[in-house]
């Protein structure tokens, strides 16, 4: 009886436990699988979340930072086709056709910013925020940073990436469209007119943009900083706060604004070239964009002379008179180089010295400048290069060259090595890069005859046919 009794109850107790727990019962497949997912579902909610702490929006990581990501824009207004350079074109002809030779238009095709994306080390997508700044020129568009680090974004396709509008590089809309708080798009111009399109007039936000992207100042890691204090420059200079950049970079004509069958008043409208240093990102770009060059540097009658027949001096003074910025300004590496020669009667170089003006920085293992020697706005610099010569020399000549160097051959050699991990159509143009892309121009030549002291300066036109020829 007893073992009966205690052989009842274990089968009782089996039956409440196997009822109780049946959820648990593996041979139930089904309900095995139910298991395996919600244990899936717990872990991966806690790793997403753990990792979700570790993400900083990028508007946090760069606060008040307008190149923090790209200006948010919709495809088109009402009352135009679209919002790229060629929709705008397709009325405000004359203004797109200067914008195509711009600079700004080569934003992002241009090689050497091209070789710099192709960098291991190099944080596309917030170079891209400056080089292509609308939101709809971006494949992909970074909203956060893995434990804030700029080297591991969270990019998010954009469904509305325009292929046409990314070549366009440093488009219209870049200045001439902005995001309200509401997320809406908004067109701005200098006057408000009347147009087949909504716009809004602010004059003061289209002044303001450039700084947006040429007074920046960050530092990014040990050795990768992004220094242009153009802005800061103008603030400090002789053409401040009476001029702007607009003043000189985009100078104001009288003229229609739209195509003449609109049957609009002309009025004062700024060209859209962007005239600058006068070394485009194409040797195709040298016409177009010498037609307004000219340099910020007023360059006095240089003074050769001799001292016991064994050296050769050169005075020269150049005054900063033109520019509202230092000379030169923008990229960290670009410099003049001033040059003065020594030449025999037949041409034949005696002696040769070079000075550099502009910055020097060590870049590894961390970035700092070490050098800046760049005329300020309104200063006037006396420069004096000597020359040693051989007593038996007798020069004939004396040659002074002002250069404008945006590119060394070194870094040049840098971008050529690089070509590698660049797209295929990129790299076979960096493997020949001297033939593709001008690393200077020369704005000032003259030759002195030093018997007579008669000076012939160099034309406009011979100097844009040397800059063209490249190998300066």
């Amino acid at each position: 009886m007893v073992g009966g009794k205690r052989k009842g109850f274990s089968s009782h107790r089996k039956m409440i436990f196997q009822r109780k727990y049946r959820f648990l019962n593996i041979q139930d497949s089904w309900r095995y699988i139910w298991i395996v997912i919600g244990i899936s579902v717990t872990l991966c909610s806690f790793f997403i979340c753990k990792n979700d702490s570790d993400l900083v929006s990028v508007k946090v990581r760069f606060q008040n930072r307008a190149w923090a990501e790209p200006v948010k824009v919709e495809q088109r207004l009402p009352g135009i086709p679209g919002l790229t350079a060629k929709d705008c074109g397709s009325c405000h002809e004359e203004h797109y056709q200067e914008w195509k030779v711009s600079t700004h238009a080569n934003a992002f095709t241009d090689l050497q910013f091209q070789a710099e994306l192709s960098k291991p080390n190099s944080p596309q997508w917030l170079c891209l925020n400056c080089h292509i700044p609308l939101s709809g020129q971006r494949k992909e568009i970074a909203t956060h940073l893995k434990d804030g680090d700029v080297f591991q974004p969270v990019l998010v396709p954009n469904k509305k990436f325009n292929a046409q509008w990314e070549k366009e590089g440093i488009s219209c809309g870049t200045c001439h469209l902005k995001s309200d708080s509401e997320g809406n798009t908004i067109l701005i111009g200098p006057t408000g007119a009347n147009a087949p399109h909504p716009v809004e007039k602010n004059r003061e936000a289209l002044h303001a943009r450039c700084n947006d992207c040429h007074n920046q100042d960050y530092k990014l890691n040990m050795s990768l900083v992004c220094y242009f204090k153009t802005g800061d420059e103008y603030k400090e200079s002789i053409h401040f706060p009476k001029e702007d950049c607009v003043s000189c970079h985009m100078p104001s004509i009288n003229r229609s604004v739209v195509l003449s069958s609109f049957n609009k008043e002309k009025r004062n409208s700024h060209r859209h070239t962007f005239i600058g240093s006068g070394v485009p990102k194409t040797f195709e770009l040298f016409d177009a964009q010498w037609k307004g060059y000219q340099s910020g540097l007023k360059v006095e009658e240089p003074r050769w002379s001799f001292i016991k027949n064994e050296n050769a001096r050169l005075n020269l003074t150049i005054e900063n008179s033109f520019a509202g910025h230092s000379v030169p300004t923008g990229d960290p590496e670009r410099h003049l180089l001033i040059e003065a020669v020594l030449q025999s009667s037949n041409g034949k170089e005696i002696a040769r010295k070079v000075q550099k003006i502009g910055q020097s920085w060590k870049w590894y293992p961390e970035a700092k400048l070490v050098d800046d020697n760049r005329i300020l706005s309104g200063e006037k610099r006396k420069l004096v290069l000597n020359l040693k010569i051989d007593r038996d020399s007798l020069p004939a000549f004396g040659i002074l060259r002002i250069l404008h160097v945006r590119l060394t051959k070194e870094n040049a050699e840098h971008m050529r090595k690089n070509a590698k991990n660049a797209p295929s159509e990129i790299g076979e143009k960096l493997k020949q890069i001297e033939k593709h892309y001008p690393y200077s121009n020369v704005f000032y030549e003259s030759k002195t005859d030093l018997k007579t002291g008669k000076i012939r300066l160099t034309s406009k036109s011979d100097l844009l046919s040397a800059s063209k020829r490249g190998n300066l």
